[in-house]
């Protein structure tokens, strides 16, 4: 987890403790940092895809490249 997440975890729990929040209010936030931890979990998943993807690309030879680029 990033340090952004843990100090909106650590600034909810804040608030929480001071009371600053309806409860519904505190349902919808937990609901959401949830679903944000879900969405930021499958981003690094679909980030590391890609770059697995990429690098399988067949590249061409340098002496190709050389070749290519005369």
């Amino acid at each position: 987890m990033s340090d952004k997440m843990e100090t909106w975890k650590a600034r909810m729990q804040e608030v929480e403790s001071q009371g600053g929040l309806s409860p519904e209010a505190a349902t919808l936030i937990h609901a959401m940092y949830e679903e944000l931890e879900v969405i930021t979990k499958q981003n690094m998943n679909l980030r590391k895809t890609v770059l697995k993807a990429t690098s399988k690309q067949t590249r061409m030879s340098s002496k190709l490249k050389d070749a290519l680029m005369e």
